[in-house]
Formats: structure tokens, sequence, C-alpha cells
């Protein structure tokens, strides 16, 4: 090869590895993102009621922020031109995940868990290692649901994303193998993490083996406190274990990250039976020519198919495994060249051919036309998904005046005379004021729909919703907007024959749900514990109202001749509740000034409570015990 190729070669070379540590970030994402969220604290100096600040602030920057990395114009849609890519990395990431002793490291204990054929645990350099034993099985098991005698052990994943869709399962044998493990092995990390408890934990396994550890690993992160130690999960040649249910719910939750399933080419076991099958995590294909990374779910299957196509598939790759553990730890260090002519002129494309070259393809074979296809595929898959979060973002400035409206439309009523708050102000009246505020509410609704939507489908980055722009943005769009909802339902959808009240049989927007899960997974560590000084500029709890008109109807109830003792004593339990619930969040300052009001809906519920006390010799002092959770 010339110097000219040489040079070509030595360019694509350090410009690949300059996206390296990229990679590295990538492949153990899960173990800094703990390192962050330990540093990542909020400042208690701050005033409570600066969170409602930031929000404003966040929902304002996002435009500003993106127009500085995205195109000004937003009449034309972004398109993903391969030509764009500089760099293809599946290849480069391959080998820098392999170089570390993560996998060399978890297959020396699989070697020592399949001799023994007993679970084996190791600590080495910080890092404890969990190995699980191979398992021969005769048959493959059925799919069944993930529930073990009844119970939720995998709650995270228990529900599919959307209601047509199958619930998530899994493969009954593996799960039986698991349920008979799964305490020992939680039982012996909690005692190994009371000795080191800034260890990291590699759950890790060899075929069934692999399968076993890939469903713990889910396990341990589907509790609902998730694990206070980092945790990855890799697996060689293990089969493939759950439904495309399952794997959707996986990448939803945030939880792919922490696999890796490490894959010889050659190895049947991987892929045999896959028509019902999904991958999750990311997966690492291996040959004597190096290695590919894909994470896409679709993308590995493809790259199933092409290898069942071509070659000859062998049960027994077991020796091979060790020997591309030890191959691959030092190729990242050693220089490559290429076996088929020249490189591109073009460091995307030139990527892409050592990718498919790595896989032991020539890149003018059928077999490597179908698997750079496959490698290309899922880069568009990952970019289209970083070009629609881009959309997002400028759409969401877009929006921003709309929330304004809300804004200054509240401000306003607070100020009236009418001494109503903007929540009863909107669902008493329909003025030329209140039809341009929903309008407002409409299109603010119609957008934050189309968000929730793409997250359900995946249809946009798995941390989408760890960007403190979104998060922030969200919740002050649901703390300004959803009381306007509740007063729209309770002004024209809810009657007492219908299908219940806001918060029932399914009323309230899904939307809102999505940004309750959010908020309480990443928001509350920026929650400031300090008491507040002023009332909240907007009611903390954005169903306070809904629960306000729930008690007006308890209360009539109540007062009703026609209700009988035992659901009269039932009724005013929950009133008693809710008074106290309602009193603590106003004496915590955590409701705006339209909730004081003095002609509000929760003011005239008080008074009329008062009275009922008053003329019954009902203590005017509730017992706290009594409060209603929320």
């Amino acid at each position: 090869m010339g110097k000219a190729s040489g040079a070509k070669q030595a360019t694509v070379v350090v410009a690949a590895l300059a996206f390296g540590w990229l990679a590295i970030e990538i492949a153990f994402k899960p173990f800094l993102d703990k390192l962050r969220s330990s540093i990542d604290k909020s400042d208690p100096a701050k005033d409570p009621d600066d969170s409602d600040k930031d929000a404003a602030f966040a929902a304002a920057a996002a435009a500003s922020e993106t127009t500085s990395s995205v195109p000004s114009s937003t009449t034309q849609t972004p398109q993903v031109v391969m030509e764009e890519c500089q760099f293809e990395t599946s290849e480069l990431l391959a080998s820098l995940m392999m170089s570390t002793p993560l996998w060399s490291d978890s297959w020396s204990l699989c070697n020592l868990a399949d001799s023994s054929k007993s679970i084996q645990i190791q600590r080495i350099a910080g890092t404890m290692y969990v190995a699980l034993p191979e398992v021969e099985m005769n048959q493959p098991g059925n799919l069944v649901d993930l529930k073990v005698d009844g119970n939720e052990l995998f709650s995270a994943f228990s529900t599919s994303s959307t209601s047509d869709e199958p619930p998530p399962m899994v493969n009954g044998a593996i799960l039986d193998l698991f349920v008979s493990s799964a305490l020992f092995i939680e039982s012996q990390i909690t005692i190994g993490l009371e000795k080191e408890d800034r260890e990291q934990v590699v759950i890790t396994g060899y075929s069934t083996g692999g399968a076993v550890a890939a469903l713990t690993a889910l396990w341990l992160l589907s509790v609902p406190l998730s694990p206070s130690y980092p945790l990855l999960c890799i697996t060689f040649g293990s089969p493939l274990l759950g439904n495309q249910s399952l794997s959707s719910s996986i990448s939803q939750s945030h939880v792919a990250q922490n696999f890796c399933h490490v894959v010889s080419i050659h190895d049947l076991v991987p892929r045999r039976n896959d028509e019902p099958l999904w991958p999750f995590g990311t997966y690492l294909f291996c040959s004597d020519n190096g290695g590919v990374c894909l994470d896409n779910a679709a993308s590995v299957r493809r790259m199933f198919h092409i290898l069942n196509s071509t070659g000859t598939p062998n049960i027994e790759e077991r020796q091979r495994y060790e020997h591309y553990v030890s191959t691959l730890s030092h190729q990242f260090l050693i220089s490559r060249s290429f076996h088929s002519g020249d490189i591109s002129d073009n460091s995307y494309e030139a990527g892409v051919a050592l990718a498919v070259e790595s896989l032991g393809f020539s890149v003018d074979h059928p077999s490597g036309v179908s698997a750079k296809e496959c490698i290309e595929t899922a880069t568009r898959m990952s970019r289209a998904r970083i070009e629609r979060a881009s959309e997002l973002a400028i759409e969401l400035g877009d929006v921003l005046p709309s929330r304004l409206d809300i804004q200054w439309y509240k401000d306003s009523c607070d100020a009236s005379p009418k001494k109503l708050g903007y929540y009863d102000n909107f669902k008493l009246y329909s003025n030329q004021r209140e039809l341009r505020v929903n309008m407002s509410r409409a299109k603010l609704a119609k957008f934050w729909d189309r968000v929730y939507d793409m997250v359900e489908t995946n249809e946009l980055p798995p941390d989408f919703d760890f960007e403190l722009k979104w998060l922030f943005a969200s919740q002050f769009y649901q703390l300004l907007a959803e009381p306007l909802d509740i007063a729209y339902f309770y002004k024209y959808k809810y009657s007492k024959t219908g299908n219940g009240h806001y918060m029932e049989n399914g009323n309230r927007p899904k939307r809102y749900l999505l940004f309750d899960k959010w908020w309480k997974e990443k928001g509350e560590c920026h929650r400031v514990k300090t008491a507040r000084t002023r009332y909240a500029s907007t009611t903390q709890d954005t169903c306070f109202w809904a629960k306000v008109e729930e008690a007006k109807e308890w209360l009539d109830d109540v007062r009703s001749e026609g209700t009988n003792e035992q659901r009269r004593a039932l009724l005013w339990e929950k009133i008693v509740g809710f008074e106290i619930y309602a009193d603590t969040l106003v004496k915590m300052k955590d409701v705006s000034l339209d909730v004081l009001a003095e002609n509000s809906s929760h003011r005239v519920w008080k008074k009329k409570l008062t009275e009922f006390k008053k003329d019954n010799g009902i203590g005017m002092v509730a017992d706290e015990s009594d409060a209603m959770e929320t």
C-alpha cells in the first residue's frame, strides 16, 4: 500500500481515536451516571421557589440552546444523509470495550463456574464478579409471563408500553433457573458490599448461565429502589431471553445500557429459534478478524439473519470465545490494515468497511453487502433519534408563547377583584380571554402528547429524559397547565353517571403519568429540601384541584339525607383525610395564591365544611393520622 494510502489510513485511525473515549463512555455509561449523580447535588442555599424559576428558564432556554447547534430554518425537516456521518465507530467500540479487563476476568470466572457447576463470586480490582454456571437444557422453554407465583418480581417490565401489545414474556425454563438462584445471589452481593460498599458488580455467564445472569440483572434493576452499586451484565453465547414487548420495556426503562452480550458469528445458540424472541442491550459480534458492536434490537435481529444465511453454525463454540477474548483484548493496540484494496477517502465509508471485515466478510461479497447495509441502518436509526430530539427542542421553543399566555392568565386572575384564581375562572367562564387560553392549553397538550408518543415508541434517544432541560420543561408545563385540564374536564366532561372523576378510569392524560414518573425517578434529587419562605408560584400537587372536586362531592353526599350511615362514615373519613392534607400543603406553602383566594373552590369547600362541623357539633381539629396518602 502506498504512502498516500498509508496517510489516509493514519487519518482515519487518528480521527477514530478522537471518538474512542466517547465510545468508552457509552460502554460504561451506568458507572459514569452513578459518578455524575453523586457529584450533581442541589444547592441548599437556594430559595425553594427558585426551583420554579429554574423550570421556567429551562423551558425558555430550549430554543436558544438548540439555535446554536441546529440550523435556524424550521421549514425543512432535517434529513439524515449518510455522507454527513463522519465516522463509523462500531468496530472501534468493540475493540475498545474488549481492551478492558472486564471481559477477560468475566470469561475466566465463567470457566470456573462451569467446571465447578456452581455460582462463583470473586473480587478483582474493586469489582465483584458473579458468574452463573451453564445448565444443560434438552429443549428450549416456552414463553411465559414475568410473574412468579403471582408476584411482580419484575415490576419495571411487567406491563406493556401500549395497550395493544402483548405483555413482556421470557423463556420459562430460564425463569425457573432464575427463581432457584436469585435470592442467593442477592444475599451474596449484599454481604460482599457490606465490606466494600464502593464496588461495582458484574454478573456474567456462558450460554444458559448467561441467560440466567441477564434475568438476574433485570430483576436487580427493576426493583423500586435501584441498586446502590453500579451493575453490569456480560454474557457469552447467551440465548435470547424474551419477546419484543420485553425488549421495548427494557429500552424504555433505560437499563439496556447495563447489558453486553458477546456473540461468536458461528455460534448457533444466541440466534436459534429467534422468531418470537427479541434481543436487548449491546451485542458484540466477534470473529477471527475482530468485532462489531450493535445496540439496536432490529439491527441485531437482522445481523442474526445474515449470519444464519452464511457459513456453518457451530453449537460447540466455547473454545473460540476464549480465543476472541484474548485476541480482541490486544487488537486495539495493533495497527489495522484493509484486506480489500485502498481505504476510501470518506472516513465513514472506511469505518463501515473495516467493521464489515471485522465480521470476517469481504465488502464485495453478498454477505458483506448485507452486513454493510445492516450497520448503516443501525447508524441511520441512531442518528434519526437524535435528529427528532433536536426538532422537538425547536418546537419546545415554538410553544413557549402558549405557556407564557397561560402564565399571564394565571397572574391576571390572581390580581382580579373576583378573587377566584385561574382554575375557577377557567371553569366558570367562557369569555374571549378563556377561549384564547384554551387554545394555548390545547396547543401545549398536542405538543406534549407527541413527546409522550415518541417516548413510548422509542423514537427518541434512550437518555432523552435524563436531560434536565426536558425534565424541568415538562414539570413546569404540568404545574401550570394540568389545573386547566382539570377545570376543562369538570366543565365539559364530568358527570356522576359517566366515567368518574378526573383521576379515575384513565381520565387523566397519559402524558402526566409519564411526567410523574420522570420527576419521581430523576427530579426529586433536584428538589430543594429547605422550608419555603413564600407561597409557591404554582401548586406543587398538580392534581390538587381534582381532589378538591372529589372532596366537594363527598361533603355533598354526607350532607344528603339519603346517604346511609356506613357510607357516611366512609366519606367522612375521606373528607378528614383531605382536609389534613390540604392544610398541610398550605402550612408548607406548597400551594399557589389561587388556592387561598377568597372565592376559590377550596376556600368555599372549607367554609361549608366548617359550617357542617359547627351544625353537627363535630370537633374542629382533625386527627392527622387519618391524612390521605398522595
